[in-house]
């Protein structure tokens, strides 16, 4: 059993909150094993987010088809049959107790032994507060002291926007945790905020304005951006100079009216970054397959160069320096370097 305190997002009780118990359903399965990841024979799954936690276990987050958790030996599946509270999962973390969190369409849930336990915010902000990451738990847009959740709020105060703003423009689309503690939130349209635990600070690149879905830390200290549009950015993390990396490398959307969606040999719509253990810096886009820049030199890799889809959500690199590559719609690929091979969870 376990206490959940909400709070009513209506107008009659704004201020107000409620107690209530949840009873912990034991007729709920905890998970299914299974043969292989999907749910039909080509094994092909939507992955949107691909992550190892601490125990070595992978999980798999999907597009509709739920969870999948690999042990190295066997699969077990967790769909809203088994109490996730949507088969749309987005983000797999786990928090600093151990527990295995799951950012879904319709809400936020932990998996508690074998139950999933959805969780509401549990406090009203009407502004940006000070939160201390460096000690807690930070679930994209959410912040978890260990006992309560709360929605992150960022200051409206983009230069990016105009003072009549939906709340949306705001809306978190990722987080990142830097090496020096600085928290850096990529929005849906009002750019990247920085926030040193003191003071929240935007980057003024107008060309940041797109969704922005993914921000890394390179091994020197760089910030590096994405989003679906402006293409691949690179930021001094001191003084937030921000160049277009994507223009600098001639790889830009050069003609956005011809080509509002992108097109091939362009890195524009960039969904996610990572690197190597050799320093490379690998970025996913989700129209035009992975890149790779050593420093010197761009490769692109499609379908020609072994990718069954060139629509990469994310890629995501394991304890041993192993690359994994979630596909919108064909399943998991790793890269041992040389080729990409589908990862099916059989030996």
């Amino acid at each position: 059993m376990f206490r959940l305190i909400c709070y009513s997002y209506t107008l009659l009780t704004l201020f107000t909150s409620c107690s209530g118990q949840n009873q912990q359903d034991t007729s709920v399965k905890i998970g299914e094993v299974v043969s292989h990841f999907g749910t039909d024979s080509r094994n092909v799954f939507q992955s949107r987010d691909i992550f190892q936690d601490s125990k070595n276990n992978f999980w798999f987050a999907t597009d509709g088809d739920g969870v999948y958790k690999f042990d190295g030996k066997s699969i077990v599946h967790f769909d809203t049959t088994h109490g996730l509270p949507s088969n749309f999962v987005w983000n797999v973390i786990e928090g600093k107790d151990g527990k295995m969190w799951f950012r879904t369409r319709d809400g936020l849930c932990y998996l508690n032994d074998s139950v999933f336990i959805m969780m509401y915010a549990d406090k009203f902000t009407f502004g940006p507060t000070k939160y201390n990451f460096k000690k807690e738990t930070i679930l994209v847009d959410h912040y978890f002291d260990g006992r309560f959740i709360e929605i992150i709020l960022l200051p409206k105060t983009s230069p990016l926007l105009k003072e009549n703003t939906t709340r949306f423009d705001y809306d978190i689309y990722c987080s990142f945790k830097d090496s020096k503690g600085n928290i850096w939130f990529g929005t849906q349209s009002a750019g990247v905020c920085k926030y040193d635990g003191e003071t929240y600070t935007w980057l003024d690149n107008q060309e940041l304005g797109a969704a922005v879905r993914s921000i890394f830390e390179d091994k020197n200290g760089n910030i590096w951006i994405g989003n679906n549009g402006g293409g691949l950015f690179k930021c001094n993390p001191e003084n937030l100079k921000t160049i277009n990396f994507s223009s600098e490398l001639n790889v830009h959307n050069f003609d956005p009216v011809k080509y509002p969606s992108g097109h091939e040999g362009m890195m524009t719509r960039v969904w996610t970054i990572t690197d190597d253990n050799q320093g490379n810096l690998w970025v996913g886009t989700i129209d035009n397959g992975v890149w790779m820049y050593d420093g010197n030199k761009l490769t692109n890799y499609t379908t020609t160069n072994g990718l069954p889809i060139t629509s990469i959500w994310t890629i995501f690199k394991d304890k041993s320096g192993k690359l994994w590559f979630g596909t919108d719609g064909a399943g998991v690929y790793t890269f041992d370097g040389k080729s990409f091979q589908h990862f099916s969870g059989q030996k």
